[in-house]
């Protein structure tokens, strides 16, 4: 079983992503994002999860809200959706894997 939450704050310090809702829609079309995590207040959550469906890009929807997602994160902002880029040392792949 995968700690959320540590996998994030790792991905997010050690990996590449591009946090934001525009930002991630950008990856997603480019082709440079490897999974999308979504908060579950994401108002932009049908959106993306249809360019990310289309583009065969996974999908993590994060059981919490923005606010949730962003303190996992180890930010001190509100993050509704972020695309990983590189995963850097994380094990981030196995979320998705495991549902």
């Amino acid at each position: 079983m995968v700690d959320v939450n540590k996998v994030l704050k790792v991905v997010v310090k050690k990996g590449k992503v591009k946090i934001g809702e525009k930002q991630t829609k950008i990856a997603i079309g480019d082709g440079s994002a490897k999974l999308i995590v979504v908060a579950n207040n994401c108002p932009y959550s049908t959106e993306i999860t249809a360019l990310a469906n289309e583009k065969k890009v996974s999908i993590y929807n994060y059981n919490s809200n923005g606010v949730e997602l962003g303190y996992a994160c180890g930010k001190n902002f509100v993050i509704s959706s972020f695309a990983v880029i590189d995963e850097g040392e994380s094990n981030i792949m196995q979320l998705v894997k495991e549902r």
